[in-house]
């Protein structure tokens, strides 16, 4: 057997319950294709066909469910020459699967039929949030970025957009006065989260080098503020590696580094601001400074699990044919994905009909996928109905038998990670 097939098939076994069985590949059971393992020697880019249930067509029309989900878990499609959106993104639109259906679950009932192995009878939704902006009122810049969102959503008619900058305008004097922010909304998400016997995981930034981090100076002010809070409440700090760190790895150490300082703990989760990941570039470096947990393979543009699968996995090394010796955490949904007009531009109620559409697939299969809720879509004027709406997803979650927990218990259970 190659080491690719071992992989894909140590993979699936992986997402499986106790007892787990060793596999005979290839047999009767389990088909082997010679075709597809030609096609990755080959390093073939054109896609193969896809067809039910995940499986893949690589020309000679052999069901191979294992060579499929190396297809699919190996992110052969995102390798370089891959399209991408104006962020440097590979996009859900340009996915052969459907991110919504995932073709690696449906490989896995697959495999359950042919070894006999069992799903998982319980399922995880990991929750996290992003800090990309710990405060909003900052500097009389951001009162007029507030003013000029809201002639903007005057213009274009959005009515609820134009209510909440208004409002949020209106609070600004008593925010001054009180020394509140709408986006230090710390305290009430861990509480809605440990009301439900919950925690989560925070990412906040380490560095600003391109004007999508924001402003960096007014971030330096209190991220020490934000970690200890954060610590003090129980929950995980993740480092969220800036914008263009993808493009220059030499400052993920750094940004790291800046963190451990201040928390003084080892940072062993990590997710990419912008979700600007490439992982066959940055699985490397994220794996030679020990971290033990990735959750930034998600879709920008679409909800669902990007690589087909519900569970987390010890991505492949394309460059060097072998595992990573970190785990990859899928990200299912994002509040962004949902609710921005780039996007979906979705109402909050959609929004959650939709997410709870995906998590429903996630329970069926017994996985585990971190969701993830920016800080700002609890604050008060600004939140719109959001919030409520995360809410609402924890309250599924509780009431379907999932579990709530932080990216740190899920690498804990997995074994630790690489250096964790």
């Amino acid at each position: 057997m190659n080491a690719k097939a071992a992989w894909a098939i140590e993979t699936l076994r992986s997402a499986c319950a106790p007892p787990r069985v060793e596999v005979e590949y290839p047999s009767s059971a389990l088909p082997g294709s010679e075709a597809a393992w030609a096609y990755f020697d080959r390093g073939d880019h054109a896609p193969p066909v896809l067809g039910d249930d995940g499986l893949l067509d690589f020309g000679d029309g052999v069901g191979d469910v294992v060579a499929s989900a190396f297809w699919h878990l190996s992110r052969w499609e995102e390798r370089e020459g891959s399209p991408r959106d104006r962020h440097g993104r590979f996009a859900g639109a340009d996915a052969l699967a459907d991110p919504e259906r995932p073709a690696v679950d449906a490989l896995l009932r697959r495999f359950h039929e042919a070894t006999g192995m069992q799903p998982p009878s319980r399922f995880r939704v990991v929750l996290t949030h992003d800090i990309d902006t710990p405060r909003r009122w900052t500097s009389r810049r951001s009162v007029m970025a507030a003013g000029a969102r809201m002639k903007a959503a005057a213009r274009a008619r959005r009515r609820a957009d134009l209510a909440g900058e208004a409002r949020g305008l209106a609070m600004l004097p008593l925010n001054a006065v009180t020394r509140r922010d709408p986006n230090w909304s710390f305290d009430r998400i861990h509480e809605m989260e440990a009301e439900r016997g919950g925690r989560s995981t925070h990412f906040l930034l380490g560095g600003h080098h391109h004007p999508l981090d924001g402003d960096g100076a007014a971030y330096d002010a209190v991220r020490a503020r934000v970690v200890d809070l954060i610590a003090a409440q129980g929950d995980e700090i993740g480092l969220h590696p800036s914008y263009t760190t993808s493009d220059h790895p030499d400052r993920l150490a750094a940004e790291r580094d800046l963190l451990q300082g201040l928390l003084g703990a080892p940072v062993r989760s990590v997710r990419f601001h912008f979700l600007r990941h490439d992982p066959h570039r940055t699985f490397p470096e994220l794996e030679r400074l020990g971290f033990g947990l990735d959750s930034s393979h998600g879709y920008a543009d679409r909800p669902g699990m990007r690589a087909g699968f519900s569970f987390p996995y010890r991505p492949y090394d394309l460059a060097n044919d072998r595992p990573f010796d970190l785990l990859e955490l899928p990200l299912a949904v994002m509040d962004a994905t949902l609710s921005d007009d780039r996007y979906l531009g979705l109402d909050p109620e959609s929004g959650y009909v939709r997410a709870v559409g995906v998590l429903e697939r996630v329970a069926e299969a017994g996985g585990t996928v971190a969701i993830l809720w920016h800080n700002d879509r609890f604050a008060g004027p600004y939140a719109r109905g959001w919030d409520r709406c995360y809410q609402r997803i924890l309250d599924w979650v509780v009431a379907r038998g999932g579990r709530l927990c932080a990216c740190e218990d899920v690498l804990d259970g997995f074994g630790g990670g690489a250096r964790g």
